[in-house]
């Protein structure tokens, strides 16, 4: 059998439909392109419609917040690996891309008193102003937006159901810029109608998602993020950077299985007085609502390493004293129940009433989230090359990327809210930039000369078709996924990173002896084998990032190394695969924060981090009645109603349904 292939021209394809993808698109739609959106899965079902959504929104909680004081939020937290033109989009844009989901029908609860959008009541982990919008039915809220505006454009055509395979690309002229490579389309497969689709298109637009399904089952994303953005990328001869540098929520189910690896709680829901404790009880964390998600993580998983952990390997979240006082606790239980609904749900469902009521600690364990590292580029999107701060040379003409897709952003730590802002922000700056790029270009693509140049990604994809072999992708992955968490999770060493990379080698030369029946129409063994060749290219990436970076630094441990300063020269690791050659790895210096600046924003931490232990110290009735204060400065007299009494959370969240 000889798979069809249907032809199609576009400006712009944008692969992903999640919120960095459907914003892309609808940016490009208004910069009057014809656009391609290519997604998995039904337009809209992507980690945006089962976040917690919330949303960054600078000066939403703070009247002193301001756009310097976000960026530079967002570079310190990452230890000074972002890009700062990148912190500087996304703190400038923040505002305005929210309005834009507004716009497309989401409602959020407004502060009458400012005429703003109503924040959490506290700062997330690592924020130093209150900025976190959260929205009635999470995420599904925003993915109705996403969805609104895609549909109604009648600009952008999509195919559901659609893996996409590779970027094709050529090599540049001499009279371009550098002689480098650029986009001319992509290859489709459209598994349910059993075709390949060769999408002429002179702009590529990156958005699918993360890879946190290398994980699995220790993640609480969706399946589908199997590492295509960085695969499809890294093939195309892209730059990676920072791919050592993947989040692992702290606060996840460890049991039963069937909750295995879902949210249940972020560093701020443990307030004012919640700390982290080992299996004997010791404090390993405290001042927990003030710390960073990397920073829980890491604490939780060395005590793991330690043999100090819980039976299934993770930590114990104790919020218990919040919620013994009489005057602040019934504050405390609606701040729990409402900052984060659906995390709080699962936590009931999984623990059980006793852990919900905070009358016992909870078990955690982190789990893959967010990919924090990704392909690089500028602040348009735009894939960049060479040395130095990500902005001195053109990468790929005409491939861009963002959401997950996009590293430089967030460098060692993602500030919890931003992702769906993140998606917004460079999804909108993509897709406008390759509009325009795909108007300079048209010339370029429409005669169809180089129609030629797709012949060896269609043949070579055919082949696949009817091959021979023993294996099946669907247990190589299982394999991976296993040998992925205990090597290139949590937690690595050398020789760990070391045993990945032997199974990545055996999995290469595996990829030829996985069978693959002769039949188009939703060929799952196929779809298995190209999620699997995927996995293998993105778990090498991080592989050797995790080599290069020889120290811990946020969502990066490394257990032989000691921690990297924050007064050290900050770089990025930047990794890259000419074609047919090995993994280039080299260093990206970035400039330093002034030490005087570091200084003082440490300060600031260890200050608070200080008032916490003071507050911890009090005796109990003088820290009931300073608790109650504050919850009263940030939620109002209507924070404690109604009262909540031990199993009466389910009453005061609006939900009849009992764990």
């Amino acid at each position: 059998m000889t798979i069809e292939t249907e032809w199609r021209d576009y400006d712009v394809v944008v692969v992903g439909s999640g919120g960095a993808g459907s914003h892309a698109a609808q940016a490009a739609a208004r910069a009057g392109a014809s656009v391609l959106i290519v997604s998995k899965d039904p337009i809209g079902c992507s980690d945006t419609k089962i976040s917690e959504g919330l949303a960054t929104v600078r000066e939403s909680g703070s009247d002193d917040d301001s756009e310097e004081l976000l960026s530079e939020n967002l570079r310190m937290a990452g230890g000074d690996l972002p890009v700062t033109a990148l912190t500087d989009a996304f703190a400038q844009d923040s505002k305005d891309a929210y309005d834009r989901y507004r716009l497309q029908g989401l409602r959020p609860a407004i502060d009458t008193k400012n005429n703003t959008p109503k924040s959490l009541p506290l700062p997330m982990g690592g924020h130093t102003r209150r900025r976190s919008v959260g929205h009635r039915n999470s995420g599904i809220a925003f993915s109705h937006a996403n969805w609104n505006g895609v549909i109604q454009d009648s600009r952008i055509d999509y195919l559901e159901d659609c893996w996409f395979l590779d970027v094709v690309t050529v090599e540049g002229s001499d009279g371009e810029e550098g002689g480098q490579k650029r986009v001319v389309g992509g290859l489709i497969y459209d598994a349910a109608r059993g075709k390949l689709v060769a999408v002429r298109a002179p702009s590529v637009v990156i958005a699918a998602g993360g890879l946190s399904t290398l994980y699995f089952p220790k993640t609480d994303t969706m399946r589908g993020n199997t590492g295509d953005s960085y695969a499809v990328a890294a093939r195309a001869g892209a730059d990676l950077v920072d791919m050592e540098q993947v989040q692992f929520l702290p606060f996840c189910v460890a049991s039963p299985p069937s909750f295995e690896g879902l949210l249940i709680g972020e560093p701020v829901t443990a307030s004012f007085l919640g700390v982290l404790r080992d299996k004997n009880g010791k404090v390993i964390l405290d001042g927990v609502y003030l710390r960073t998600r990397a920073e829980c993580s890491a604490a939780i998983m060395r005590t793991v390493e330690d043999g100090r952990g819980s039976p299934n390997g993770g930590a114990y979240l104790d919020m218990t004293a919040n919620r013994l006082h009489p005057l602040s606790g019934p504050y405390f239980m609606r701040f729990l129940a409402s900052a984060l609904p659906s995390a709080y749900k699962v936590a009931r469902q999984a623990l059980g009433r006793a852990a919900a009521d905070c009358d016992e600690a909870w078990e955690v364990r982190p789990s893959a989230h967010y990919m924090m590292g990704g392909i690089r580029t500028d602040a348009n999107g735009a894939s960049v090359a060479g040395e130095g701060d990500g902005s001195i040379a053109v990468g790929i003409t005409g491939l861009f990327a963002s959401g997950q897709a996009m590293g430089g952003l967030f460098g060692a730590n993602r500030l919890g809210s931003t992702f769906l802002t993140e998606g917004a922000v460079f999804g909108a700056r993509s897709g406008q930039a390759a509009a325009k790029l795909a108007r300079e270009a048209a010339t370029q693509i429409k005669d169809g000369a180089e129609d030629g140049v797709f012949a060896d990604y269609i043949a070579a994809t055919r082949q696949r078709f009817g091959q021979s072999g023993k294996l099946a992708a669907s247990a190589l992955k299982l394999d991976l996924q296993r040998e992925s968490w205990d090597n290139i999770g949590p937690v690595r060493t050398l020789e760990r990173i070391s045993r990945i990379d032997a199974l990545l080698d055996g999995l290469e030369e595996s990829l030829d002896d996985v069978a693959i029946p002769d039949y188009a129409e939703w060929n799952q063994a196929f779809i298995e084998f190209e999620e699997l060749r995927n996995l293998v290219t993105t778990a090498r990436a991080v592989a050797a990032a995790a080599r290069e970076r020889d120290g811990s630094i946020g969502g990066h441990v490394r257990l032989d190394c000691g921690e990297i300063s924050a007064f050290s020269h900050p770089y990025s690791t930047v990794v890259s695969k000419p074609a047919n050659d090995a993994w280039q790895v080299r260093r990206a210096m970035r400039p330093r924060t002034p030490v005087k600046q570091i200084a003082a924003y440490k300060v600031k931490e260890n200050w608070r981090k200080a008032q916490v232990k003071f507050l911890r110290a009090l005796p109990a009735g003088m820290q009931d009645r300073r608790l109650e204060k504050k919850y009263k400065a940030i939620m109002g007299d209507a924070g404690a109603a109604p009262e909540v009494t031990p199993g009466g959370v389910d009453a005061a969240i609006g939900e009849g349904t009992k764990a």
